[in-house]
């Protein structure tokens, strides 16, 4: 029996798991409706999907505590997508996609204060690289004169929440099952984000049926397809492998924007972003090199 194929089986569904999240950019582009609205309705049409599985599943044991803190990252969670969402719209695709990956930076330091895990210097100077390539990415002359972005500051703020939830339900992950907190997770977001859609008079309905078929591709393929794909592929590829391979997903977010919304990008856009990539892919796959201390994240 060939068990090539069998092989490579878990990195396409890795692979086919980043292109749904890669696209939901685009989505939120093309729906052309509130950015509040459009988070909302991306883990409202998720949380309806996984409902049914979650009622026939036998594993409901998390504690109270747990759930609560769930919740707490769903909220964090429902931020992150409120601003990224926002980002996407009054600038682009491909630059809140790539900025928010600077979570990793803040998940580091978190980790770091609140389970005292240490970080070797390598890990330092990746963040390093990264933080000069968002310099090169805004114009250093603009950081000079303070001339940002709007987009930027909410894609900064996206990924700090990002960062947020992940250190939240960090600890919750290693005793439950991947159902039960994605479960919680989705309905302290869905909850959170309706409570934004009201304080906002964020409008729920009304669209027209391309924008809602949109919204069921970011709730379907982008969260459900995107998030269960790479879990899926966590069970026979290393995390730090596939930390490492979704750095791919800013490219393809590029690529699919210059085909699908004809963006275009000047030469300090393209050297900053893959400085970005660059410092990222330092700081996530110095964990697993043969000389790196055993203690790094």
């Amino acid at each position: 029996m060939n068990v090539e194929p069998v092989r490579k089986a878990p990195w396409i569904i890795l692979f086919l798991g980043i292109v749904c999240i890669s696209v939901s950019a685009i989505f939120v582009k093309e729906a052309h409706i509130n950015g509040i609205s459009s988070a909302f309705y991306r883990i409202f049409f998720a949380i309806l999907f996984i409902l049914p599985f979650y009622i026939r599943s036998k594993n409901k044991n998390m504690s109270y505590k747990g759930i609560c803190i769930c919740l707490l990252g769903g909220m964090f969670f429902a931020f992150e997508l409120v601003f990224w969402n926002i980002a996407v719209i009054i600038s682009n695709a491909t630059f809140p996609t790539l900025i928010v990956n600077l979570s990793s930076i803040w998940v580091s330091i978190g980790a770091m204060i609140l389970f005292k895990e240490k970080l070797n210097h390598f890990h330092w100077i990746g963040n390093g690289i990264a933080m000069f390539g968002i310099a090169v990415l805004i114009g250093i002359s603009n950081i000079v004169e303070m001339k940002v972005d709007r987009g930027f500051i909410f894609s900064i703020i996206a990924s700090i929440f990002l960062a947020l939830y992940v250190l939240s339900v960090k600890q919750v992950r290693l005793k439950n099952s991947t159902l039960q907190v994605v479960f919680f997770t989705f309905l302290g977001s869905v909850v959170t984000l309706f409570i934004c859609c009201i304080i906002t008079e964020s409008e729920l309905y009304g669209f027209s049926s391309i924008s809602w078929v949109y919204l069921l591709c970011l709730g379907l393929i982008t969260q459900v397809g995107g998030y269960f794909l790479i879990n899926f592929s966590l069970g026979y590829i290393d995390s730090s492998k596939v930390s490492i391979f979704t750095l791919v997903q800013p490219i393809l977010t590029a690529i699919f924007a210059v085909i699908i919304l004809n963006e275009s990008f000047a030469m300090h856009h393209i050297i900053g972003g893959f400085l970005v990539l660059i410092g990222l892919f330092i700081a996530i796959a110095i964990k697993r090199c043969p000389f790196a201390p055993k203690s790094i994240l």
